[in-house]
């Protein structure tokens, strides 16, 4: 259930992350595209260039947890969605509370930031679930014997 749960997770986040993140008048860009802005946001080279790196790691990141769960390296692979999730969607919840102004010329766009953090949230959720499951079990059946 909670491996299931984080791929549902993982798949919306990265979709959330394709999605228009930012308006300037009738153009919507992606998270990606707001990138290559990172220059105009005042970041310099090194921070700008960490920022890039972190959230580019993101899809491959997210391909690694699916990878590890396919070679049943449940726990590991739950560790990689809780990395993926909280990376994620401390990104997306900054964006999405300072979205809403849409009188602005330039704007955030909630439906990726949001997509993204609801998607971070059920993967979290279910890596969760999937690092307790074992626990749940035992306490439920002592012994192990069901």
């Amino acid at each position: 259930m909670g491996s299931a749960l984080a791929a549902v997770g993982l798949v919306t986040a990265v979709v959330g992350a394709f999605l228009p993140w930012l308006r300037s008048g009738t153009v919507s860009r992606s998270s990606y595209q707001v990138l290559a802005f990172r220059g105009f946001a005042g970041l310099d080279d090194t921070s700008g260039e960490v920022i890039r790196a972190i959230w580019v790691a993101v899809i491959p990141l997210a391909v690694c947890s699916v990878l590890l769960w396919a070679l049943h390296l449940h726990r590991i692979a739950a560790i990689f969605v809780l990395l993926f999730g909280t990376m994620t969607g401390t990104v997306a919840a900054l964006a999405a509370v300072q979205g809403g102004n849409e009188g602005a010329l330039v704007g955030i766009s909630l439906i990726g930031p949001v997509t993204t953090l609801g998607g971070a949230v059920l993967a979290v959720a279910g890596a969760i679930t999937a690092l307790t499951a074992p626990a749940r079990a035992a306490i439920i059946s002592p012994g192990g014997a069901p």
